[in-house]
Parts: C-alpha cells; structure tokens; sequence
C-alpha cells in the first residue's frame, strides 16, 4: 500500500498552455480521493501525470516516500482504469484479466489464482469464457477493473470510469467501486465531472478549476464551508443562489440588501456580524450573498417573490421564483406536500445561519471559514511580528522570501485546517483568546484574537475539543504551511531559494563618459554618467534586485502578447536570462533563472502576463536604479 506527495506540480504544453498549476496535494495511504471539475479543468492530466503517461513539467511526484518523476510508468506499481474499457475484443474475460500478469512471465497457476479472486471480489466468476461483446457496459467495466486488481497494485486511478454507463448503472457502479475499495484497503485516486459522484464516493474531494485546485477537503466540509464562489456553486444540486448586494449596518445589527429589493434585509446572526466588524470590510463596495435552495423556506411574511416554474421530482418540489427587480431566478428546495403553482405570489425567508458572503472581485468567501487566515504583519530580524507577539524563523525559511517582504505591509497567511493545537519543534507558538464557536457537522470553527491584531484568527477543532468564549489558548504555526502575502495576494514565500542575485563586477568609464559595467564571466551594461553620476572606476559587488528588471520580448512572444517587441538589445541595459522554472502568482510571477557571471541561479519579479514557458531563454532590461553596486 501507498501514499502520495505532489508537490509543486505543473503541466505546461508547447506554447505556453498550462494545463496544471502549482497542484499540492498529500493522499494518505489507502485513502478515496476524487478529482472533480469541469472539461479542461486538468483533473485528467493530473492523473495521468501520477501513472507517468505524461511528463510532470516541473514539481515533484512522490509515490510511498519515493521519488518518480523519472519512473517510468511501468515500474510505478500503479494500475489505471480508463473511460474506456480498452479491452481486447478477440480475447476472453479470463484472458483479458489476466493479460498483464502474462506480460510479466507469472506462471499460469498463479495468473488463475489471482484472475478467479479478482472475479469472485467483483461478481464476474460466471463471464471468464465470454467476449467483451457478449457483455453488457457494467460488465465490462467490471472486467477493466478486474484486470486492475490483479496486478495488486499501490494505487488504482480511475479515470471517469463510469461516464459511459446510462443513469441507473452509474449509480449501481458507484456502490460497487466505493465497497471495491473497502474490500481491497489500497488508495484510489478517481476522476470525475459528476458532483454527485464525488461526494458519494471520495472521503477526500479535491475540486479543480483553470488547471488550479480550487479546495480539497472532506465532502461535508466542501458543501458547508467552501472558500469561494466556484466551489460553492459547484457542487451542491440545484446549485446555491447568488445575489448582488449591498452590506448594512443599523445599530450593533449586520445584513445585506438584496439588489432589487428595496425594503427588505437579510439580517445576520449575531457572530457573522462580528466577524463582518472585526474584518473591516468596504460598506461601499457590492458584495455577493449565497444561499443554499435548501435553506429558502415559503413563509407567510417575508421577502415577495413570484412564482416562474414548479418542478415536481418524486419526493420534493424545485421552485422557481423571482424578487422584485433580479432577474435570476431564485430557486427554493421545498416538501412534495408543498401547494404551489406557477404564477403564485409567495413569501421567501433566508436562513440566516446558513448564508454566505462572497468578494464580488476575489470570489473569495468572507464569513464562515476562510480559505486562508490572513493576518497583518511585519519582518524584522528574522521574525513575523504579529500583533504584540514574535514568531521566530529559520534560516531555511528566510532563504525562500523575497526582498521586498522586509520593506511593504505584508501578511502572514495559514489555512484553518494547518494550524496544530500542540507544541512541537518544528512549530511556533502563538498566544490567543477565543472569541466565539461555530459548530460543523465533524467539528467546529473557533475564532480567537490576537493581542494587537484586529482580524480573527480561525481554526478548527474537533468535537471532542471543548473551547469557551474567553478561553486564553495557545495555537501553533507549522512554519512549512505558513506564508507570506503581499496587499494582492502575491506569496513572497517561494518554494525555491530566492537568491540575492551577486555578481562580480568591473566599472569603468568609456570615452564618452558612459558608465561600462562588466559582470565578471558575464556581459557588458552601459549608462550614461547622468543615470549614474557619483560611480567610481574599480571593483564591486553588483547586486540585481529581485523586482528592478522588465522583460524583453521578442517579435514572436510580443506578437502574441499584444506587446512592443524591443529587436535592438545587444547593447546597453540588458542581460541575457536562461530560465529553468517560475511561481505564477496573482499579478506577478516568480522567475528562477541563470545569468552568466552570477554566483547563483536568480530570482526576479515580472508581470504575470509573462511565462518562461512560452520563452524560456530572453533578455531583460536593467535600469539604472534596478541593481546596486557595493565597492569590494
């Protein structure tokens, strides 16, 4: 049996096309995860990255502690399951089964030793002599997976095994994968577009958008808590209702106003106040309210709305109304017995211990639980200063931040679920005191404040774990999880050393007065004594700053950019870059690059429109005041 580590994962095709982005992920062994998202969203690439059937373009891949980005997929001990059936139709189910044990040389008595388990485990013992074509798609797919268990693998991954199955056999094949799974004890790793069979079947839900993981998390944790507007209105069936809305404020009471009704508020429980208070939101800006179609009651009085459609399904009622002046329809779960038609006019309540609030621009949720704690902080001698309190770092951990944390506001940023309870070396401690408890269905979400901090700091705690609101508690910060955001939710932590670009060099003055720079085992750069008019002739120490350079791009690049190419750069302020990886951010990009003459690989700052992917080797402009130079 195996566990899994992806770190740092990226698959980037020819041309620049990312289809995987920064994907981390550890799967414990013999753990159910499910890969869910939409067409493109790179859940198959991910998978097939894990079997070796595509190459990883940079990260690591570990498969039981080991190592095997440059495995071949063979020698993975992996087994894979496609949407496909892929069997081979002139041989029989027996035969097919036991193909690979086969390829390997097993001697025939071992091969139907394994091939009469695996069909008994999986109800086919009475298909061995059939055809795939003499069998129904439920049987074939039992014989793919079949073919599957007998090579005992470390890990099974599933491939949208099911897609090809009408309605009712998906939902019989789900069972049957999930008790599959408890009978074997090994990890599976399942990709799916369903929602449904995702939070059925996986004890660990990894939802996945734009080549990037949207959250991973236990299937009740997704639909009660997500960490923003994708994944809230991703899974869940109709899917969550979305409204435009203004934040108010009357005396100590919080609520949204509904765009398009005028009278009507959404008042809010008394802790999502609180936390709406101590995170200072901009009562200016439009914000964005969830609710679940579940919890929208019919009621006598409350907010008008009328009634467009009534779906009957069996055993509830799907009502489709809407509020004055919001086009979208607002769609309400409500019982069967429910007597409701189409043009009624009716009464809507929202349950207002079940909203949600969402940044009209980062789609970031803003109440319940955060998709990261961000709390403001500062750098000094080698410390986070938050609040009051000091968190002490390594030089292991100094080494990955940028230049420019130790001189801007910055935040120090931790998910709820990485902060630990208990002391150990590898942690650091943080005083706190608890403000207030809300309760999930498998744990509660505690807030506490910071001496010196405004925003909560937020956890979660098991339900055997009592907390009371003032408790003075201690939380601990795994410095491996914890992280450091500039204003735009650009990380200044880089998961490679960011190095500090020395090199030696070489001033002189040419006939012209020019500044001439000569990086020593590099090239020349050339200023006029205006930009740079107190340098002395001699030797120094030249040091390139992390976010002093701009890209040149060439004609190729720029066209496709819609940016000015820059052809004439063999002189003057310009280096040539080799580059080997990159951390996309938000706005910017992390570039690790190679530049003759420099000590070390360098580490840059560029606009987030650029990839070294799509130009690996390039040249970048240095202007006067985008390095120093420190006399040796």
């Amino acid at each position: 049996m195996a566990g899994l580590k992806l770190k740092h994962i990226y698959k980037v095709y020819s041309g620049g096309v990312r289809a995987v982005n920064d994907f981390n992920l550890d799967i414990k062994d013999k753990s159910f995860v499910v890969l869910v998202g939409p067409s493109g969203c790179g859940k198959s690439t991910t998978l097939r990255m894990v079997a070796g059937l595509e190459n990883i373009t940079s990260g690591q891949l570990y498969i039981d502690n080991n190592l095997v980005n440059d495995v071949e997929s063979k020698n993975r001990d992996i087994a894979m399951v496609f949407q496909s059936y892929a069997l081979y139709p002139h041989m029989t189910v027996y035969q097919n089964m036991g193909f690979s044990l086969k390829l390997r040389h097993e001697k025939p008595a071992i091969i139907k030793e394994k091939v009469l388990k695996a069909a008994e485990i999986l109800e086919i013992s009475d298909l061995l002599d059939r055809k795939p074509k003499e069998l129904s798609g439920g049987q074939r797919q039992r014989v793919a997976l079949g073919r599957a268990i007998v090579r005992e693998p470390n890990v099974f991954l599933l491939d949208e095994p099911l897609s090809n199955l009408d309605a009712k056999l998906r939902v019989q094949m789900r069972t049957e994968i999930t008790k599959l799974h408890e009978k074997l004890q090994t990890t599976f790793i399942y990709v799916t577009h369903d929602q449904t069979e995702a939070m059925t079947m996986g004890d660990t839900i990894v939802v996945m958008n734009k080549g990037f993981i949207q959250q991973a998390d236990a299937p009740v944790t997704l639909f009660e808590d997500p960490t923003n507007l994708f994944v809230a209105t991703f899974l869940g069936s109709p899917q969550m209702n979305i409204i435009e809305c203004d934040l108010v404020k009357e005396g100590d009471k919080y609520g949204v106003k509904l765009e398009g009704v005028d009278s009507n508020i959404v008042w809010l429980k008394k802790n999502t106040g609180r936390q709406i208070e101590n995170s200072g939101l901009d009562f200016e800006k439009k914000y964005l309210f969830g609710i679940r179609p579940d919890h929208v009651k019919v009621v006598e009085k409350g907010i008008p709305a009328h009634v467009e459609a009534v779906e009957q399904l069996g055993d509830e009622t799907i009502i489709y109304a809407t509020i004055e002046n919001h086009k979208q329809h607002i769609v309400v779960k409500a019982p069967l017995t429910i007597n409701i038609n189409s043009q009624d006019d009716i009464h809507l309540e929202f349950l207002k211990e079940r909203v949600y609030l969402f940044d009209k621009d980062s789609e970031y949720s803003l109440i319940g639980m955060p998709s990261f704690n961000k709390i403001p902080c500062s750098l000094k001698d080698n410390k986070i200063v938050v609040g009051s309190q000091e968190v002490e770092l390594d030089e292991e951990y100094v080494s990955h931040i940028l230049d420019r944390a130790f001189n801007e506001p910055i935040f120090m940023a931790i998910k709820p679920e990485h902060i630990e309870l208990e002391g150990n070396e590898s942690n650091r401690e943080l005083k706190a005191k608890v403000e207030f408890i809300e309760e999930r269905t498998n744990y509660n979400i505690v807030y506490v404040s910071l001496e010196g901090v405004n925003q909560y700091l937020t956890f979660r705690a098991s339900k055997e774990r009592k907390y009371n609101e003032g408790d003075k508690v201690s939380v601990y910060l795994p410095l491996d999880k914890t992280y450091i955001f500039d204003k735009d939710d650009d990380s200044l932590y880089c998961r490679e050393v960011a190095y500090k670009n020395t090199a030696k060099a070489a001033v002189s003055h040419d006939k012209d007065g020019n500044v001439v720079i000569s990086i020593q085992g590099g090239e020349k750069l050339v200023y006029s004594k205006e930009e740079l008019p107190d340098v002395e002739d001699g030797n120094y120490e030249f040091v390139l700053k992390q976010d002093g350079c701009q890209v040149v791009f060439n004609k190729k690049v720029a066209k496709k950019m819609k940016e000015k190419p820059l052809t004439i750069v063999n002189k003057g302020k310009y280096l040539t870059v080799s580059c080997y990886d990159e951390e996309p951010q938000h706005k910017t990009n992390t570039v690790f690059a190679k530049i003759n003459g420099f000590n070390e690989y360098v580490t840059f700052v560029v606009e987030n429109n650029f990839s070294v992917y799509k130009m690996p080797k390039f040249k970048i402009q240095v202007p006067a005041n985008g390095f120093e130079l420190n006399k040796k």
